[in-house]
C-alpha cells in the first residue's frame, strides 16, 4: 500500500502542489486504479516553499502519512498509530 501511496502522491505533485488540488488528484489516482473512492484523504498539515521545501502530513483509511519534497526528491513515510 505505500508504494502505491507514494505513486498517487507522485502523480499529484506532477500536477499541483496546491494542497487541495493534490488531494483532489491522489483520488482521481486512486479512482483509475480501481482504488476505494469511499476512503478521503483529510490533510493534517501542509507547510510549503515552493522554490526549496514542500511537506505534509496526511490520514488515508486510517493510516498516518508524512511527506517532504526537497530539490526535487521526494521523501514520504508512514507512521502506524
Amino acid at each position: 500500500m505505500i508504494e502505491t501511496m507514494r505513486k498517487a502522491l507522485e502523480y499529484a505533485l506532477s500536477k499541483s502542489e496546491d494542497p487541495p488540488k493534490i488531494k483532489e488528484y491522489m483520488e482521481e489516482y486512486f479512482s483509475q486504479i480501481g482504488g476505494d473512492r469511499r476512503c478521503k484523504f483529510q490533510w493534517k498539515a501542509v507547510s510549503c516553499n515552493h522554490k526549496y521545501i514542500f511537506s505534509g502530513v496526511f490520514d488515508y483509511y486510517g493510516g498516518t502519512y508524512y511527506f517532504r519534497k526537497m530539490n526535487g526528491e521526494l521523501e514520504f513515510n508512514y507512521y502506524n498509530r
